[in-house]
């Protein structure tokens, strides 16, 4: 069993995995890798470039795997997405997000390779949506407590409660998002605006973030049930290439 080290990242979530190698996990190896991340929530791990296929396994040690709706894979590997930059006129990534949320069993757990990077910019920022729903008033917890939000998007749509319950940790984190998350059920896109656009700007909070500069190689496992992410671009037609495999999710409760 290889020693695991995490060293921590911000004071909200995250953590940077010490000289630590994805390749080959035993059982021992990927039960602390899965207990350090319902921990920190976001695990980065250094100089690693696996191979697809060792990219692929990591992803199954979690569970089924999940392929995107609306986006190609990378050639013969349908489950692994391939994120490409289009230019910053039509980049989707710069808003909060939880991914694919509009699926009634959305993703649980993503992981995020860097393939070619640009030489500047590309960052990506996450936040904590567990100190996102404690650091709400006890009112406004127990208003949005029973609430449920309509996620639609890819033709697709789903309903999930605004507070969900993790089932690995048992904690209750807030549920809403700026990508996907469209409405309050039994109110309109105009009652609701005012307090989803609310929760989503109080749960990307700078003080509830961490942001990673991409190095080639990098990996990072994030814990899409307790987090969101927005993908920075600020590097205009630099080209940029990301592969994730994702791992499908269960119904959130």
């Amino acid at each position: 069993m290889q020693p695991l080290q995490v060293e921590k990242l911000s004071g909200s979530l995250g953590g940077r995995v010490i000289d630590f190698d994805l390749s080959g996990l035993t059982v021992a190896d990927f039960d602390q890798v899965a207990d350090a991340l319902w921990q920190f929530q976001v695990l980065v791990f250094k100089n690693q470039a696996l191979p697809i296929v060792d990219h692929i396994e990591i992803g199954r040690q979690f569970g089924p795997l999940h392929t995107h709706p609306a986006a190609n894979g990378v050639a013969g590997h349908p489950e692994v997405l391939l994120l490409r930059n289009r230019g910053k006129s039509k980049t989707i990534t710069e808003v909060w997000h939880s991914d694919v949320s509009c699926e009634s069993a959305p993703p649980s757990i993503s992981i995020l390779q860097a393939i070619e990077l640009p030489p500047f910019g590309g960052d990506t920022i996450f936040a904590n949506q567990y100190q996102a729903l404690e650091e709400l008033s006890p009112s406004m917890r127990e208003m949005i407590r029973p609430l449920r939000a309509v996620h639609s998007a890819f033709e697709m749509q789903a309903t999930h409660p605004v507070v969900r319950t993790h089932p690995e940790t048992g904690r209750e984190a807030l549920y809403v998002n700026g990508g996907f998350t469209q409405h309050f059920e039994g109110m309109t896109k105009a009652e609701s605006k005012p307090l989803l656009d609310y929760l989503v700007a109080w749960a990307s909070k700078p003080d509830l973030t961490f942001r990673h500069n991409w190095s080639v190689g990098d990996i990072i496992i994030w814990d899409n049930r307790c987090v969101m992410h927005y993908a920075v671009h600020d590097y205009g037609d630099q080209f940029r290439e990301m592969h994730r495999v994702t791992v499908q999710g269960e119904m959130p409760v």
